[in-house]
């Protein structure tokens, strides 16, 4: 009986900008936050979206029904362009977080973004959880987000910056959303090397703030 295995190949193929490169097989890269920085500030400035990124409000549905009516950009994660509101009228700026079924909760500090050449962070990068419910009976689930924000000194540079209306904090941030336990359970049944394509140390590693497509 003739083995097919040799012919199976032992690397695969990723689009890193216009330029394609061998990885060994089950490395995975995801966009860098230097990369999803960018693609705020080009949405800011009214260019297009990458594909598999989605223009819609985040907080209008529960997560679950919200990643049921769209495509995730690569490995069950979600990029989505959405408005922040405040919480509030008058000066305060708190964002309002509240969905029809439940909450996004912040669970720790900012993380300030910066690139090459730059002194200051040109995003904030936020960590949350979802609960399901109303305080104090809410219920803590398996989704998780990113969001992404640009600072106020880039965002005030670009094009359509203002705020469309008197409750709007941002006309746009980018989230990044996914579910804990679904990655938890992959990683473990695949134990996939992931590479945050940020770190230009590693030569067998893409450029910092690139777009991996696998093919």
């Amino acid at each position: 009986m003739t083995s097919h295995h040799s012919d199976i190949p032992n690397t695969s193929a990723a689009v890193v900008g216009n330029d394609e490169i061998q990885l060994p097989r089950g490395n995975q890269v995801f966009p860098s936050d230097e990369f999803l920085a960018d693609c705020l500030m080009k949405r800011f400035n009214g260019e297009p979206n990458p594909d598999h990124f989605h223009d819609v409000d985040l907080y209008s549905k529960h997560p679950a029904q919200l990643t049921e009516e769209l495509e995730p950009c690569t490995d069950n994660k979600w990029y989505i362009f959405t408005p922040r509101f405040k919480k509030t009228r008058g000066t305060k700026l708190r964002p309002d977080r509240r969905t029809p079924n439940g909450y996004w909760y912040t669970t720790g500090v900012d993380k300030a973004i910066s690139v090459e050449g730059s002194t200051n962070p040109v995003a904030l990068k936020n960590f949350l959880d979802f609960y399901e419910g109303n305080r104090p009976d809410s219920t803590k689930t398996e989704w998780k987000m990113h969001e992404y924000r640009l600072s106020d000194a880039v965002k005030n540079t670009l094009i359509n910056s203002k705020p469309r209306g008197d409750m709007t904090l941002d006309n746009w941030v980018l989230c990044k959303l996914y579910k804990k336990r679904e990655m938890s359970s992959r990683s473990e049944a695949s134990t996939p090397t992931i590479i945050e394509a940020q770190n230009n140390e590693d030569k067998s590693s893409p450029p910092a703030g690139n777009m991996i497509i696998f093919l």
